[in-house]
């Protein structure tokens, strides 16, 4: 689900920093994991002394300080010139703004895997506290979810302005109003939609995996070395975290059941339609400040739809319809397990690159340090970041094209994509994009760009419902997917038992 605070477009720029969002919590988890199995890029940067592990500390939490507070200092400037805007308004003060939050979250982000992947900042942390269960690596991620969560501080005011003066064109559009929520709410609503939804559940599959290896490997295990169990018993204990995610999701955003009326129903017969199952449908309060809808849960009986308030009163009803079709297709499709299943291959796939690196030269991986852990790191990041992107972009799109098969089977008695169907998720998507003044070229990760989406939408006109070409390839990836992961376990029981 990717969201942003509501900006009327007349006085907002194109946003550019929500596709930095979904990586905070992933690159967090993922510098740790890599470090506790001892990938380190030793460069030598600190000598070794009694003072190391202070000066490690040190030179990992000041660079995040200094551009915390320089970021600060700009965003308070910014502000006050919000009181005398120039001959263009409000936009370049705000897309200043906007950039040079992209720009801190970056070097915030760089600056934290420097510490964790050269520096062995979470070693360091170790010589203070310990082996302690989670405590260590919560107390490393600590310093940028702190200065992320400044930022967000930071820029409230300006986002307040902007909010109160969006309340005189809502009611001239006759649209529901409502307060401006304070800073604090304003603070912990972002950290909660774009840090703790992901981070609760892999942090608790972190301190599971981190506690069966101490009793299955009290001694630890090195980045190469294989224990089937340990894998084996992450991988269930993963499973069981991500099947109760949906609970953990409705505790930290505080969703609520959606009241009867025409969208719960309408929103029921689209799953009645498709035989898709979920616990319940719910609603997210978000005093009209998000506009989006999300799918969460791999179980039918732990499985939620979500719309949020902003988009049930600023978004027409054939638009809600289409983006109500399009999560159930993300269900009827089964993404999200295939997105895990893709994820694995991706991981697979980085590792067979390394092992053929490995074979074309071997002196490169001497250790886990130097040339070998910087070839690690690179490979791993770059396969998992280029691939998983690309099939998360793929689903999406099957997704879009569900929604469209959804309308026109309704409109069309000849099994044809109905140019009605496509205007409708086409508008869908360009209106929750101008309410959120997201650039439409600007490229997402995950979702990619809204005129990318669009364009392609576009170009279904006319073709047989039943002969997509965005089918066979979901299928091929499914198939690739399946092939990859597959083999990957047939290598790891064959290395474990020969």
């Amino acid at each position: 689900m990717e969201s942003s605070s509501t900006w009327e477009p007349s006085a907002a720029p194109d946003r550019v920093d929500a596709s930095v969002l979904p990586l905070i919590p992933i690159l967090l988890v993922l510098s740790v994991l890599l470090a506790d199995s001892g990938l380190i890029l030793d460069l030598g940067l600190v000598p070794e002394s009694d003072d190391a592990p202070v000066l490690v500390v040190l030179l990992s939490i000041l660079p995040t300080v200094l551009v915390t507070l320089v970021t600060m200092a700009i965003f308070s400037m910014l502000h006050a010139r919000m009181d005398r805007p120039g001959p263009r308004g409000l936009r370049p003060i705000l897309r200043r703004g906007d950039r040079c939050m992209v720009v801190a979250r970056w070097l915030i982000l760089i600056n934290y895997l420097a510490a964790v992947l050269v520096l062995d900042w979470l070693g360091a942390m170790r010589s203070f506290t310990g082996a302690l269960l989670l405590i260590d690596e919560v107390l490393v991620m600590l310093p940028p979810l702190v200065a992320i969560s400044l930022l967000w501080w930071s820029w409230y005011p300006i986002e307040h302005r902007l909010h109160e003066a969006a309340l005189m064109q809502r009611l001239d559009r006759g649209l529901p109003v409502h307060l401006p929520p304070g800073r604090m709410v304003f603070v912990l609503t972002q950290l909660r939609l774009h840090v703790l939804l992901m981070l609760v559940p892999m942090l608790l599959i972190l301190a599971a995996s981190e506690a069966l290896e101490r009793w299955l490997v009290p001694g630890g295990k090195a980045f190469f070395e294989v224990n089937v169990w340990l894998e084996i018993g992450t991988g269930a204990m993963a499973l069981v975290v991500l099947g109760l995610s949906p609970l953990i999701a409705r505790l930290v955003l505080g969703l609520r059941r959606l009241p009867d009326g025409d969208v719960r129903s309408d929103m029921q017969t689209i799953c009645d339609d498709h035989r898709v199952r979920a616990r319940d449908i719910m609603l997210w309060r978000t005093s009209g400040t998000m506009i989006n809808a999300a799918v969460m849960g791999f179980v039918p009986k732990l499985r939620y739809l979500v719309l949020t308030d902003g988009l049930l009163e600023q978004v027409p009803r054939p638009q809600v319809l289409a983006v109500m079709a399009h999560e159930v297709g993300h269900v009827r499709h089964r993404h999200m397990p295939w997105l895990l299943v893709g994820l694995l291959a991706t991981i697979v796939l980085s590792q067979w690159c390394l092992e053929l690196l490995f074979w074309f030269e071997p002196s490169w991986f001497v250790g886990s340090r130097g040339l070998g852990g910087l070839l690690q790191i690179v490979v791993l990041l770059g396969v998992v970041f280029i691939l998983f992107g690309w099939i998360s972009r793929r689903f999406e799109r099957q997704a879009d094209t569900f929604a469209v098969q959804h309308l026109a089977r309704g409109a069309s008695d000849e099994g044809l994509v109905t140019s009605e169907s496509v205007d409708a998720m086409s508008d869908a998507l360009g209106t929750i994009a101008a309410l959120h003044a997201v650039d439409p070229g600007r490229r997402s990760w995950r979702h990619g760009s809204i005129a990318w989406r669009c364009g392609y939408l576009h170009g279904l006109t006319g073709q047989r419902l039943d002969r997509l070409a965005i089918d066979r390839l979901a299928t091929g990836i499914r198939l690739a997917s399946a092939v990859i992961v597959a083999g990957g376990i047939l290598q790891l029981t064959m290395e474990t038992f020969r």
